[in-house]
């Protein structure tokens, strides 16, 4: 909780990583950073907010409501920013939507044969044609891609972040009870207090929502009012 003569100051990262396979190709997904945004405009009358975002249209908007913005483009530049801010800055809550990219491009090769064996898996003999613009000339090529590092897991481990964490996660194709069971895993584990999970399934649609986890268990919210829940979660936390 901040001194009694200091606003309450809130971190919502919000939008997409790019990864470039390339210098003028990269991979992403296809989240907005709406949520995100909606978050840190439904705070902003309960503190101080800091929006990190790589959805440009967005930054002017913030600031029009006295929001702090920064930006970022791909894994490391988040990874980065974040390190600096939370290290250096006393947030009482850190909402994490940024949809991270969970893989870097680490190589582009030309596939020549691919052999099924007995046990099904495959055996691919391939080229490096790594280039600045890898041609367009090759039969297939395949991207290999490198883990990243979960950045929601540095808030507790390394950067000694106390205050409320509220992370999201988004799953495709599992049952309710699946999602729950994955999601409060995953919570435990990133020492999240809150997680915010939904389906592919459940981002769109009259019934378009999420399940808010926590240790006391779980709540379906929907998605008109997330955001307002987000900010009653902030608000408690004072």
């Amino acid at each position: 909780m901040p001194p009694a003569n200091q606003k309450p100051r809130f971190l919502v990262t919000a939008g997409n990583t790019r990864e470039m396979i390339d210098r003028v190709r990269d991979w992403g997904n296809i989240f907005t950073g709406n949520t995100g945004f909606a978050i840190a405009k439904a705070l902003r009358p309960l503190g101080d907010v800091e929006l990190i975002t790589s959805n440009k249209s967005h930054l002017e908007q913030a600031r029009a409501l006295g929001m702090t913005t920064r930006s970022f483009t791909d894994h490391a530049s988040l990874l980065a920013l974040l390190a600096e801010r939370v290290t250096t800055t006393a947030f009482d809550a850190v909402f994490m939507t940024a949809a991270v990219a969970d893989y870097s491009p680490a190589g582009s090769f030309a596939v020549s044969q691919r052999t099924v064996l007995p046990d099904g898996s495959e055996q691919w003999t391939v080229r490096d044609v790594q280039a600045a613009k890898v041609k367009s000339s090759h039969p297939a090529i395949a991207v290999l891609g490198m883990p990243t590092k979960k950045i929601i897991d540095c808030f507790r481990r390394e950067w000694g972040y106390k205050n409320l964490l509220v992370k999201f996660k988004l799953e495709v194709g599992i049952t309710k009870e699946e999602l729950i069971s994955v999601g409060q895993a995953s919570r435990i584990a990133s020492g999240a207090d809150y997680l915010i999970a939904n389906t592919l399934e459940m981002v769109e649609g009259d019934r378009a929502g999420a399940y808010l986890i926590s240790e006391a268990g779980e709540e379906w919210v929907a998605r008109g009012d997330l955001a307002s829940r987000c900010a009653g979660l902030a608000w408690k936390s004072e």
